[in-house]
């Protein structure tokens, strides 16, 4: 399936809950098919900027730090640190000519939950936003940008991997009205660590590789949505 078709399905989808100002109480599905979907969130995304916050037992979020046109800035996040294949990813979203940055991520290791023989998990997120901070008050902007997300991640659950998004409601950008944005978390599957990160790491490169392909004028077009 095109890009184009995946948009259309999601944004047929998205109609019924346009007048949505924030999260539902429920996760609503707008398209998914085996390991890969998108979703309403019922969560809120982040206020950006954010502070660091220390969540005990030795969790802690380092805190907002904008990588978006000062690449060097990337050596900064802890979390992309002896994982190349998160850097690629942040370099390529957050590079000048990407429509599109980050304002989050993370990833770690789990034991894997109803994978058959997978037993190991490394699972990541992305908050993404549209650098244009207008676009980010049109949540259709963010659908078109799943479509992309979720193209790349066809047939996943070939190499063990999956791929989850959810259009979620800021709690704050600044200079918009009413943001919204995308929590793109990326799983991989296997009987050890090193098959679980090769099997994530494919998943990242598709994804990278598409975002270097964006056209800097992504953005919904405006088709009659009635």
């Amino acid at each position: 399936m095109e890009p184009s078709s995946l948009v259309e399905e999601i944004l047929s989808q998205w109609q019924a809950h346009r007048s949505l100002t924030g999260p539902p109480p429920t996760p609503i599905r707008l398209w998914s098919e085996p390991c890969r979907g998108v979703w309403i969130g019922s969560g809120w995304g982040p206020a950006v900027p954010y502070p660091p916050i220390d969540h005990g037992g030795g969790h802690r979020n380092h805190g907002y730090l904008r990588i978006k046109d000062n690449l060097p800035t990337l050596g900064l996040i802890p979390e992309a640190v002896d994982w190349p294949e998160m850097a690629a990813f942040l370099a390529a979203a957050n590079a000048s000519q990407s429509p599109i940055e980050t304002v989050g991520c993370e990833k770690a290791f789990s034991p894997a939950q109803g994978q058959d023989v997978a037993t190991v998990q490394v699972g990541s997120y992305f908050d993404v936003i549209f650098t244009d901070i207008a676009l980010n008050d049109r949540p259709e902007n963010a659908l078109v940008l799943s479509g992309h997300f979720l193209q790349a991640m066809e047939g996943c659950q070939r190499w063990w991997s999956g791929v989850e998004i959810e259009l979620r409601r800021l709690r704050g950008l600044i200079g918009a009205a009413s943001p919204w944005g995308l929590l793109v978390r990326v799983s991989g599957y296997g009987r050890n660590e090193d098959e679980a990160r090769k099997c994530w790491g494919a998943s990242i490169e598709r994804i990278t590789k598409t975002v270097v392909k964006l056209s800097r004028n992504l953005r919904w077009s405006g088709y009659d949505l009635k």
